[in-house]
């Protein structure tokens, strides 16, 4: 399953009008109390905050202590194989409780995520809404100043962003889920859909065929993971090749862009990339279609 963002530059303002009336859970109520912000980090656990807040320029960035996160409303999970083998006990505030608590001006719709080691994460409100992602503060009774768990060499902090199958079963359904796990997580931005991903809905995709639209959303949901974009659209930097090289790839190599994708490691030994198996060969041929029109004729 990939979830949509919308169908084109006018869409994405429709929809970011849409989730303002559809979506009362990222209004803060009683239970969820305003988040403070502060100029300067303290500790290495404060969690850097930028995008559209009020009171702050954009492009700003504001830091909220973990102490302040962790008086939020919390929910206890238990989570599989998440963080080593076996079943671990995690204290959560969910992504909703997390934006109604921020002053995140109305035109913002998707919250981007960024990590330590230059992964990223996109969660649209849509997202946030039906799949209730969620924000670990502690792992086995254990917050990020005692990571990493007993078990687990890479010390996951200071943030983990999820979701669990066991809240919304739809998550099972979802092709990268993994995508959605981001480990290292120190700085979120509120953005407009239409400013972080416009790149892809302009140019020679600003009308796409029905192929190159599902392939924009793999694109966006799971590529950008580790890949910016055209124009330098956001996106992690784990991945060392420019947009254009793998347009390029796509559009003259297909068959050898859609085994790199498939099986890196199967095709170059010393590649960064994790494998994609289960993609199935309709998932190819859109992402080959979409990334393909990024490259010169």
């Amino acid at each position: 399953m990939t979830v949509s963002i919308a169908g084109g530059s006018s869409g994405l303002r429709a929809c970011a009008l849409a989730l303002a009336l559809t979506l009362p859970s990222l209004v803060r109520g009683a239970n969820v109390p305003e988040l403070p912000l502060h100029a300067d980090r303290a500790s290495t656990l404060d969690l850097a905050v930028t995008g559209l807040l009020a009171g702050a320029e954009p492009g700003v960035t504001r830091y909220v202590r973990w102490a302040d996160v962790a008086r939020l409303p919390q929910a206890k999970l238990q989570l599989t194989g998440e963080f080593g083998p076996g079943e671990q006990e995690v204290t959560v505030v969910f992504l909703s409780d997390l934006w109604a608590a921020l002053p995140v001006l109305p035109d913002a719709d998707t919250l981007l995520a960024t990590c330590t080691d230059g992964y990223a994460g996109v969660y649209p409100t849509t997202f946030i809404r039906d799949y209730r992602p969620f924000l670990i503060l502690e792992i086995n009774g254990q917050g990020p100043g005692n990571w990493p768990p007993p078990g687990l060499r890479f010390n996951p902090g200071p943030y983990v962003i999820s979701v669990a199958a066991s809240i919304v079963p739809a998550v099972a359904d979802l092709i990268d889920v993994g995508h959605k796990r981001p480990w290292g997580v120190t700085t979120l931005n509120f953005a407009p859909a239409e400013r972080a991903f416009g790149a892809l809905y302009r140019g020679p995709w600003s009308a796409p065929a029905e192929l190159v639209s599902q392939g924009r959303e793999i694109w966006i949901h799971s590529c950008t993971s580790c890949h910016r974009g055209p124009e330098d659209t956001f996106g992690g930097t784990k991945g060392d090749r420019p947009f254009a090289a793998l347009a390029a790839l796509a559009r003259y190599a297909p068959d050898y862009f859609r085994r790199y994708v498939t099986n890196p490691k199967g095709m170059v030994p010393t590649a960064k990339m994790e494998a994609h198996p289960h993609y199935t060969t309709a998932q190819l041929d859109a992402l080959v279609a979409f990334v393909s029109l990024g490259a010169p004729p």
